[in-house]
């Protein structure tokens, strides 16, 4: 009966190092599962980062490209008001000369319609070389407008010159120099029509 009982117990004991060594093996898989987890988590923090500093190049650029274009649009306007001002400077000699007769019958000076459109001579002259070169015949200006048409027409579009780079053997870095566009548009823009 003691023997018996000493079997049993050391039959017990070697499954509770069986059970030991099962439970050890899982702990271990946890870890490795654990450590491949944090390794992933690494990773993706890398992909995102590198993503919003992309995206942050980007924005600077479009920022830049914004307010570039915001100073043409000022300038153009400023350029417009200047021919605005020219246009009125000649109706107003024009009505000036209508009026000048009118204004010795009511014995009212000239002067008050001069002050009310001051041009600078420099602008007035340069309104005027304008309008010599402007006063070229209409039949020339459309075939120049045909061109123009014909050539906007030939020209690839945006995605043809990319396709066109890659094809040509242009890294996805050379082709976003060359088009000044981002890296990721120009790989999705590849991908798509891949």
């Amino acid at each position: 009966m003691v023997i018996g009982l000493i079997i049993i117990l050391v039959i017990s004991q070697l499954i509770c190092f069986y059970f030991i060594v099962i439970l050890n093996t899982k702990i271990a898989k946890f870890k490795d599962l654990e450590k491949r987890q944090d390794q992933l988590i690494r990773e993706m923090d890398d992909a995102i980062s590198l993503y919003l500093v992309e995206m942050k190049e980007e924005n600077d650029r479009l920022i830049d490209e914004l307010s570039s274009i915001k100073q043409r649009e000022f300038k153009n306007n400023d350029i417009k008001n200047q021919k605005m001002a020219m246009i009125n400077l000649e109706e107003a000699q024009e009505t000036a000369g209508a009026t000048q007769d009118e204004s010795l019958q009511k014995k009212e000076p000239v002067e008050n319609i001069a002050q009310k459109a001051f041009v600078p001579k420099k602008m007035a002259a340069n309104a005027y070389k304008q309008q010599a070169v402007n006063e070229t015949p209409a039949v020339p200006q459309a075939k120049e407008t045909k061109t123009v048409e014909k050539d906007m027409s030939s020209l690839p579009t945006f995605e043809q010159k990319v396709l066109n780079l890659y094809r040509q053997g242009k890294s996805i870095d050379e082709i976003a120099k060359i088009t000044q566009k981002g890296k990721t548009e120009i790989e999705l823009l590849i991908k798509f029509h891949a």
